[in-house]
């Protein structure tokens, strides 16, 4: 249980600062694309793909072990 705390804390850590730059939107001028609905999905998007990955494996590990201890 410690580990996964602080492996939970250590990914925090590291994306916290880039949270404001997420978040951050431009003040007046152009959008940065025409027309003005362009909504990008490849910060977001790769994050939650990588996120399911995590999770799969570790679904997947949990499994092999359990398998290995009941046989």
């Amino acid at each position: 249980m410690n580990h996964i705390l602080r492996s939970c804390l250590l990914v925090a850590l590291a994306v916290l600062p880039f949270a404001n730059e997420v978040m951050a939107t431009g003040v007046g001028g152009q959008p940065p694309c025409w027309p003005p609905p362009c909504i990008p999905i490849d910060g977001g998007l790769s994050l939650l793909v990588a996120a399911g990955a995590l999770l799969g494996g570790k679904k997947m590990l949990d499994l092999r072990r359990n398998h290995k201890q009941s046989v």
